[in-house]
């Protein structure tokens, strides 16, 4: 380490004990607090920029930052032990802050520093800190105990990840930490007890993060299919295309991480829903129907009681209740009211149709191709969808999405993995797929069906039809992330 981090790595340890020793003496707005707070932001600001998150960890009575241990020196010697007694009477290895800390409140900071501070006096100390920081809702920092890598480590002498191999890494881990923590959410709920969600406000923060980065990326981790794991996949794709459709909107940053909440708790009350009926391997009855209409209502209720801040709650509680409403009202729950669908359930609505028609289910063997759902969800524009909201989606995924599967008058396999070059988006760039003489497919080469002979100037490549995936046992995502 050199002297400038280790300086750095000095500062932020100061900064962050006297903020907690001020917050134990000092209300808001006192001038020394605020003073000490904007340093803090200062500070890990400039840790922020070279990493997504800073670690203060303490073992065997030594101090770790950023997994840096931090050198004895005489002058923070009763620093560090201070530290480390601090740490000690709260059984708390560590801590990690997230780039979303340089955003949170004066209040918001002064609160988590007085948890940490009364933490001391409960019996159980870490699950306190953990439950209080759960009411918050506070996603910008939590225990070392909690945290979950969200960057691939990269096995030794392998050559280093470029930029968007990386932010591929990123997109699939992200994926999968939310599939975790959204399970985590269920699990908790089915066995009542409090629910935080944390982790998944955390995780769909970093969606937003890559969605703003690499918008095609994220698309084409959307195309993950599962048939046993169909309620939470799905939900994840819904708020995936969702954050991905307000960004082509124009929607502000903190409105995309509202509608990413929005559209992973869109189902939430399905776990309310008798399993037998979820699990029916044919169309339901109406009656049957009548049961699963309900899930809506339920997910306001499920939300309603997760461990989270009011404000947050009551901002994410209307667009789940909605998305079944239909643009038109004719869906449902029917209300007295005929106030038009929020801007969000419009999404949600659109988003959530279009991940189950391209879902496998239980009911069904095979599912529309990308292409065959937007033309079918076109057909009801204006009754089932907003018009303006509905051509967005579809400009934003293209004549044949990100995922489609081809088949081509060259008898090949291909997947389409970008718009490509053509205005009307009906030849894409694709990756060619070949049997591995296992069952399986292989990538053989990436094409652009813009191309043409150069002799006779004919495309070498056109398409014969789409497919859906899942009956050529393709996992679109594995070929594109």
């Amino acid at each position: 380490m050199n002297q400038e981090a280790g300086k750095l790595h000095e500062d932020f340890l100061k900064t962050f004990y006297k903020l907690v020793y001020l917050a134990k003496i000092h209300q808001v707005n006192n001038p020394l607090l605020t003073e000490c707070i904007g340093d803090f932001k200062k500070v890990a600001g400039r840790l922020l920029m070279d990493d997504d998150h800073i670690t203060l960890q303490v073992s065997r009575g030594n101090i770790f930052i950023q997994d840096e241990k931090l050198l004895h020196r005489r002058e923070i010697g009763k620093l560090v032990i201070n530290i480390v007694q601090y740490f000690e009477k709260r059984d708390l290895q560590g801590l990690c802050f997230y780039p979303a800390v340089q955003e949170a409140s004066d209040k918001e900071i002064i609160d988590f520093g007085s948890i940490l501070n009364e933490s001391e006096q409960q019996k159980d100390p870490l699950n306190w800190f953990d439950e209080q920081m759960d009411k918050r809702g506070f996603i910008w920092v939590e225990n070392v105990l909690e945290q979950e890598t969200l960057i691939t480590e990269q096995d030794p002498g392998t050559e280093p990840l470029d930029q968007e191999q990386l932010r591929k890494a990123k997109a699939k881990e992200s994926y999968f930490y939310a599939l975790n923590s959204i399970k985590e959410v269920a699990e908790k709920i089915t066995s009542q007890k409090k629910a935080g969600v944390r982790k998944t406000l955390r995780v769909v923060q970093n969606m937003v993060d890559l969605v703003m980065e690499d918008e095609s990326i994220v698309l084409g981790i959307s195309t993950i299919r599962d048939y046993d794991d169909y309620t939470f996949t799905h939900s994840i794709n819904v708020a995936i295309l969702s954050m991905c459709l307000g960004r082509r909107i124009g929607i502000s940053k903190t409105s995309l991480h509202r509608l990413g909440i929005c559209g992973l708790f869109h189902d939430l009350g399905k776990l309310d829903i008798p399993v037998e009926i979820i699990r029916l391997p044919r169309k339901l009855s109406n009656s049957e129907f009548d049961v699963v209409k309900k899930h809506t209502i339920y997910s306001v209720a499920q939300i309603i009681k997760l461990q989270a801040a009011r404000g947050l709650k009551s901002k994410v509680l209307l667009p789940p209740f909605e998305h079944h409403m239909k643009y038109d009202l004719s869906g449902y729950p029917q209300t007295p009211q005929k106030k038009p669908v929020s801007l969000f359930g419009r999404i949600l609505a659109i988003t959530d149709v279009f991940d189950a028609i391209t879902s496998p289910r239980n009911y069904r063997s095979t599912a529309l191709t990308q292409d065959q759902a937007l033309g079918y969800m076109l057909d009801h524009s204006g009754t089932d969808f907003d018009p303006i909201l509905l051509k967005a989606f579809i400009n934003m995924l293209g004549v044949y999405p990100i995922g489609s599967l081809l088949e081509l008058d060259t008898g090949e396999l291909a997947l389409v993995i970008e718009a490509g070059k053509a205005d009307d988006g009906t030849r894409p760039k694709v990756v060619l797929l070949a049997a591995d003489g296992q069952g399986g497919y292989a990538k053989d080469g990436v094409v652009d069906l813009d191309e043409r002979d150069a002799q006779s100037g004919v495309f070498r490549r056109n398409i014969v039809k789409s497919l859906d995936p899942s009956t050529q046992g393709v996992q679109p995502a594995e070929f594109l992330l």
